[in-house]
């Protein structure tokens, strides 16, 4: 097997290109959007989104970090079989919670709020087509938690989620390019299908891949027990709904208070804000096997050295990209969305200013999880979330968009500073990007343009 420090290398150079390309598809797909739909419809897209993203979260009930976590271990030990009775519990037990969720959607309770959120008709009567999209979505990103788990990093960045993955942005940014190339008219239900069969295609090609992982796999016994995940699973889902609902609430909340046509304009600079965070999203598709890895064999300086370096470089890289927002304005937005989206450079950048805050604090996230604290990750989740949400609720009806952007910057900048604090607590480490992690950044570049001399 290679050193952490290989394949974190290997992973991250596949990982800087992959998450680049996605980076880079997200903001084409929704500029395509918002020039092939109205801007009410591309309001109600966000909204549809949005609801897939959090009924993800809820169907997948933290079983996906729980694969992240312990398909590392099982294979470091050695234990094959227990791998695999692990990722078939997994998929048995959130088929389950995913029939659950699209029943609680396609509801008459769902259907009211999806009335509520958009102030019409239009989006209730798409429920029964966001609930099969929302299946699609937590099967793929299963599969892609999967492959991630087991290091196949370029596999797990292709298939991903609903406009998370590379294969679903590629397919659906060529659909959206030729229709608007060649003037064809597309409505926001056949725009759903589009996203519906990009990931039913890819959970095909996903499946044929982990397959052929899992034919690969020792037969043995396994002591593996769906309790057992459960028990690992469930702090993860608490941490992630809060988390999902911090950054989720700011659509729901506009959505309920404002028309579609605001709903739009904060969705689509929201979006062109979190480039700032890519640079750690890129990072942290690879670093939570190593964690894993790190944790079991407590070598916690290790880990430690290893996240500050990140957490320097994906600093540097965000800043840059933070830098490039702030010098193009609102000529940005405007250029890719259209003249309607001017003036909303004030709210693009609070939001950019939070997001580079938790670049710079590091995969606080990821290390309470994937060292057995995530307990305490959920409580900060819980706690930060809620009152973002009542934050954010107070300063919209007040000051629309900008109240928002307000509410969820503090938010994120809050859930990193009580992050930061339990991990120094807990295990007595500093991971955020410090001038020790930029001088092991300079320390280890030196060294690696020695050896090739």
């Amino acid at each position: 097997m290679k050193s952490v420090s290989q394949r974190l290398l290997r992973g991250g150079i596949i990982a800087v290109l992959g998450r680049t390309f996605v980076a880079v598809g997200v903001v084409l797909v929704n500029a395509l959007v918002a020039r092939l739909l109205s801007p009410a419809e591309t309001g109600l897209f966000l909204l549809a989104l949005s609801i897939v993203t959090v009924g993800a979260v809820i169907a997948d009930f933290g079983f996906g970090k729980t694969l992240l976590r312990v398909i590392p271990d099982a294979v470091i030990s050695g234990e094959q079989a227990r791998a695999v009775s692990h990722i078939k519990h997994v998929f048995a037990a959130v088929s389950l919670t995913a029939m659950a969720t699209t029943l609680v959607l396609v509801s008459p309770a769902g259907i009211w709020l999806a009335g509520k959120l958009s102030h019409g008709h239009l989006l209730a009567e798409l429920m029964p087509l966001i609930a099969l999209w929302l299946i699609v979505t937590v099967v793929t990103s299963l599969l892609a938690e999967t492959c991630r788990g087991f290091h196949y990093i370029a596999a797990a960045i292709f298939y991903g989620g609903a406009l998370t993955g590379l294969g679903n942005i590629l397919i659906v940014s060529i659909t959206l390019t030729t229709a608007w190339y060649v003037s064809v008219a597309i409505t926001l239900k056949q725009l759903i299908v589009i996203f519906i069969l990009a990931g039913l295609l890819l959970s095909l090609l996903a499946t044929l891949k982990i397959r052929q992982r899992l034919q690969n796999c020792s037969e043995g016994e396994s002591n593996g027990s769906i309790k057992t995940l459960f028990i690992m699973a469930w702090p993860f889902w608490f941490s992630s709904m809060a988390l999902i609902l911090m950054t989720h609430a700011e659509i729901w909340i506009l959505g309920y208070l404002r028309p579609p046509e605001e709903v739009a304009a904060f969705g689509l600079v929201a979006r062109v804000a979190l480039l700032v965070s890519f640079p750690l999203v890129i990072v942290n598709s690879v670093l939570p096997p190593l964690i894993s890895e790190l944790y079991a064999n407590d070598d916690i300086r290790k880990m430690e050295r290893m996240l500050q370096v990140s957490a320097g470089l994906t600093t540097l890289c965000s800043l840059g990209v933070f830098l490039v927002l702030l010098v193009l304005g609102d000529w940005l937005p405007q250029f890719l969305f259209g003249d309607i989206y001017s003036g909303n450079w004030k709210v693009m950048m609070i939001l950019a200013v939070g997001w580079l805050f938790h670049v710079w604090a590091g995969s606080g996230g990821f290390v309470l999880n994937m060292t057995d604290n995530q307990k305490s990750a959920m409580i900060i989740n819980i706690a930060v979330g809620g009152l973002t949400i009542l934050m954010g609720v107070w300063l919209t009806d007040l000051y629309g968009g900008l109240g928002m952007a307000i509410a969820s910057s503090s938010g994120i900048v809050l859930v990193n500073i009580l992050m930061l604090l339990v991990i120094r607590y807990k295990l007595g480490i500093h991971i955020y990007a410090g001038l020790s992690g930029l001088r092991d950044i300079k320390s280890e570049v030196t060294r690696r343009m020695q050896a090739l001399q």
